[in-house]
């Protein structure tokens, strides 16, 4: 497999040869041999080039898990071996485009030898499937069923939602003093949650209130824009704003009444659980989240 995966990145048999010391006879005999165990052809081979097959991709995503699966097993037997390969992640769009860029840049010069790449999106990705190492989810259930289909949920922080606009917005209109004035308010509004209805904790326990407005979004950063160019109200994650109202570009409002607050957690596959690289990228997120 470290013949095979050397070929693909060198994409010449003579160079991976070169590179592991060994002859390009030895190599492409290494390479038919894994191909023969397989019952797949996993590379096209021609005068000018080595490209892979259909099968070849997959495989070859899975070889190289697997070759640093085991290089982590080499290295974990001492105490000041490096985190080595790469991690592919998943994150939600406006926790990875405001906070995770920095985290990531801090973990990657710790682990000098290790690569992530990140994809952002809102979209609860299959982490299985789509082959993850980990997603990190806003909110995540702790008992959905797919827990028990073999991903492991750890939480990392707590996330305190805030109910904030702009003060351009609140000279205009008006500031709520209570839940209820937010009826004759511009809300903006997730389209994901249906039924416009915000719920709230206060001095006299849970109260639900119906809202309106004419921007609704699936985006935490275009509602954001919206609030701050002074188009409505906004509840929003504190990670999201707390720049914005620590400078007075908005200003948190309702303080007595507390939207419900969410989870950032981490989910994984249970078998990639146990994974150095899993297992340090999580450790360091808590470190730096907690």
């Amino acid at each position: 497999m470290e013949v095979f995966a050397r070929v693909v990145v060198a994409r010449s048999f003579s160079a991976a040869a070169r590179d592991l010391g060994i002859s390009q006879a030895t190599a492409s005999k290494h390479v038919q041999t894994l191909e023969h165990w397989i019952g797949a052809r996993l590379l096209n081979r021609t005068t000018r080039r080595v490209s892979l097959t259909e099968t070849g991709e997959n495989f070859f995503a899975q070889c190289t898990r697997i070759l640093e699966d085991m290089e982590a097993a080499r290295q974990s037997g001492k105490p000041d071996a490096l985190l080595r390969g790469s991690l592919r992640i998943s994150a939600p769009v406006a926790f990875g485009s405001t906070r995770l860029g920095a985290l990531a840049v801090e973990f990657m010069q710790m682990n000098t030898e290790l690569s992530l790449n990140v994809i952002l999106s809102d979209r609860p990705v299959d982490v299985i499937e789509e082959g993850y190492d980990l997603a990190i989810r806003i909110g995540y259930v702790g008992d959905d069923p797919a827990v028990q289909a073999g991903l492991v949920v750890q939480s990392l922080a707590p996330i305190p939602f805030v109910v904030c606009a702009a003060p351009g917005y609140l000279s205009h209109r008006g500031v709520p003093e209570t839940p209820a004035d937010l009826s004759r308010h511009t809300c903006l509004t997730d389209m994901r949650h249906p039924g416009d209805i915000w719920r709230f904790t206060g001095p006299k326990g849970e109260v639900e209130v119906p809202v309106s407005g004419h921007l609704k979004s699936d985006n935490g950063l275009l509602r954001r824009g919206a609030a701050r160019a002074g188009a409505g109200i906004l509840v929003a994650p504190m990670f999201l704003v707390e720049d914005d109202l620590r400078i007075g570009r908005l200003v948190a409002i309702l303080r007595d009444y507390l939207p419900p607050s969410g989870t950032l957690d981490t989910v994984c596959p249970a078998h990639r659980a146990a994974s150095p690289k899993v297992r340090g990228l999580i450790s360091f997120l808590t470190s730096r989240l907690a």
